[in-house]
């Protein structure tokens, strides 16, 4: 019986092309979180290919006018062969000569819910279904028909049902309005532009500290160089050192590059970094002394030492067994469409509201959003961390198809996990301004309750762009951050938990 990427990989010659290699994944996956996506390729003639997960591969078709909101349009879709999972993010240019030869780039993504048994039905030839991505919504209907068609692959026809989603073609053509990738925002055709390599010095000064390897290439995707990053660092100190300052602070260093092995340092230990203040060895007696950037030349001597990441405790080292704020990690299912992150914070704050806690909101540069609540000093460090464990059982109660406060990946299939562990002692969470160790360098970033509906992803800004992000602020994202907020009993009461003794 033949492999079932086989035909996939006969096709491509992975010296030369961008596309993934891949076996079949043999995880099984639950039903009702299967990925979809839809990429938009300009091949010999532009079409768009539709793909859904089903056992372990990427069952796929190319439709060539693409999806249609219109239930009395039955588009073409011919049968291809499988792909890998992994495929189902790839955006590139396939080079000349090559199978598919032209460029690539995902149009749409999230996940879909078979109505029946997918394997029974994909066999019967009639896949009902309902999708959740960022752009295409609602239920669908896959059918095999008997036409003919050049070579022996089956010819299907993809067909909008009649619901709340579907719309007139004579009002609105989805692909003509929504011509754009969910991922980077490029039209197929446009370039997206690599940084020119700049010849440096091996060795540089920056705010008193010696850089060395200083052309040493940090994240491939990007160019970025260390130099490069740490003067970033220095660009944005301003914003970035107000968070840093008065916290013990845990480093993620990757010093060969980000796809080089990465460490995770929450003590000084050995490694002399330059400027860096150790904290006193009362606050951590059973380990190396803390560590805590007060200063510019403190923040690039981490980055000499090859720091990328920063993360910071929930509490300032002067007061430490006492948090001054705490943080709800919206950590979702990667396969869900970021529309269901965007709704999963709206419905937090709500009932952060509904509590009387002010939160500020960041993007994580990872996946999600980090909800931060500042608090006065006073509560410890276990009653802090019970009362965020209590809002994360009272979403998951209240929406259990959303929400999940259990952590790892089996737990959150199509669901958003609420990571309230963060809160606990000797815990950090990735500070605001930090870069992340992601292919294109993301960073963390503040934005305010009125920014949220339009935020695009939770890697929207990096070391590229966040600058003109900054300098087109009109305000400070986070006015109004005070830690003065306290936890009543009337809080714990309306979440139905109790205060630990």
């Amino acid at each position: 019986m033949a492999k079932p990427l086989s035909e996939y990989n006969r096709k491509r010659d992975f010296k030369i092309t961008a596309e993934p290699s891949g076996a079949a994944s043999g995880a099984q996956r639950n039903a009702s979180a299967l990925t979809f996506v839809i990429q938009k390729h300009d091949a010999r003639n532009l079409h768009y290919d539709l793909r859904l997960e089903l056992d372990g591969v990427l069952k796929s078709w190319a439709v060539p006018k693409g999806p249609s909101l219109d239930p009395s349009q039955k588009r073409l879709a011919v049968q291809v062969e499988d792909h890998p999972l992994s495929y189902g993010s790839f955006e590139g240019s396939i080079p000349a000569g090559q199978y598919g030869a032209g460029d690539v780039i995902v149009w749409d993504r999230g996940i879909w819910h078979p109505h029946d048994d997918p394997q029974t039905a994909y066999a019967a030839g009639k896949l009902e279904f309902t999708l959740a991505g960022e752009k295409l919504s609602g239920d669908w209907v896959l059918v095999r028909t008997h036409l003919k068609g050049s070579g022996d692959k089956e010819r299907w026809l993809l067909i909008k049902e009649n619901d709340r989603h579907a719309r007139p073609a004579s009002d609105y053509d989805i692909t003509e309005a929504q011509p754009q990738s969910v991922l980077s925002g490029a039209c197929v055709g446009n370039a997206r532009p690599t940084p020119a390599p700049q010849k440096t010095a091996a060795s540089v000064t920056l705010a008193g500290v010696q850089i060395t390897h200083a052309e040493r290439v940090i994240d491939l995707a990007s160019g970025t160089r260390k130099l490069q990053l740490a003067q970033f660092y220095q660009s944005i100190s301003e914003w970035l050192l107000p968070f840093l300052r008065h916290r013990p602070v845990s480093l993620l260093r990757a010093p060969e590059g980000i796809d080089g092995e990465q460490f995770f340092q929450k003590h000084s230990e050995h490694l002399a970094i330059p400027h860096i203040k150790q904290l006193d060895q009362r606050l951590d007696p059973d380990h190396a002394r803390l560590m805590q950037i007060d200063s510019l030349a403190a923040l690039i001597g981490a980055v000499q030492m090859g720091t990328v990441e920063l993360h910071t405790w929930g509490a300032t080292s002067d007061k430490i067994e006492t948090p001054d704020l705490f943080v709800l990690d919206l950590d979702p299912d990667p396969a869900l469409p970021w529309k269901a992150m965007l709704e999963a914070a709206q419905l937090t704050l709500s009932v952060l509201d509904e509590l009387g806690l002010q939160a500020f909101v960041k993007t994580s540069g990872g996946k999600g959003l980090h909800l931060m609540i500042p608090l006065a000093r006073r509560d410890d460090w276990a009653t802090v961390k019970a009362f965020a464990k209590a809002i994360a059982q009272f979403m998951t109660q209240r929406l259990p198809e959303r929400f999940t406060a259990t952590s790892g990946p089996k737990n959150r299939q199509g669901k958003i996990f609420i990571d309230y562990l963060r809160n606990a002692r000797g815990a950090s969470t990735v500070a605001a301004y930090s870069v992340r160790a992601r292919p294109g360098l993301p960073v963390s970033v503040p934005v305010s309750r009125e920014e949220l509906k339009g935020l695009r992803g939770a890697q929207q800004w990096t070391v590229a762009n966040l600058q003109q992000r900054l300098q087109g602020l009109k305000g400070d994202p986070w006015a109004g951050y005070a830690n003065r907020q306290r936890l009543s009993k009337q809080m714990w009461d309306t979440l139905g938990a109790t205060q630990p003794q």
